[in-house]
């Protein structure tokens, strides 16, 4: 009874740990996407129906890029060191810009003056944060996400 109290102990525990690693399924481009205007930062901006799906999108043409660029970046794999998950990181970060920055643009462009305004704050916020803050909704390297809005 000890033992397969112990064994079962056991199973938990390595079950425990190899989600607490990453092990569970990646969520798709679209589902991401969707769970980026759904969630709560995003609440702030009190996004229309359409403007959430125009939104969506964007972000999963984004999405798509930036996994696709993940790709082919073996050093981004989950069994490389944290050193070296960094410096690939550091450098996709410039390749990866340009499709934030104009994605972040194009979704500024859909806003009402009311959300502008909701934006510019919270990427004022991101700036006091990061310095080098440059988005707030598309996020991406070097930039705010707007997790922390006030």
């Amino acid at each position: 009874m000890k033992k397969l109290l112990i064994m079962i102990a056991l199973v938990a525990g390595v079950t425990t740990f190899s989600k607490a690693q990453g092990g569970g399924p990646q969520r798709t481009p679209e589902e991401r996407a969707k769970m980026t205007v759904d969630g709560q930062r995003m609440a702030a901006y009190n996004f229309t129906a359409d403007q959430k799906a125009k939104i969506v999108v964007i972000l999963t043409k984004q999405n798509k890029s930036s996994d696709s660029l993940r790709a082919t970046m073996p050093a981004l794999a989950a069994d490389a060191d944290r050193a070296a998950r960094m410096q690939a990181m550091q450098a996709m970060a410039p390749k990866l810009a340009p499709i934030t920055a104009a994605n972040e643009a194009a979704i500024v462009a859909l806003l009402t003056p009311d959300q502008k305004k909701t934006y510019d704050a919270a990427l004022a916020a991101a700036k006091e944060r990061n310095p080098n803050a440059t988005t707030v909704i598309a996020g991406g390297f070097g930039g705010g996400r707007g997790r922390r809005q006030q």
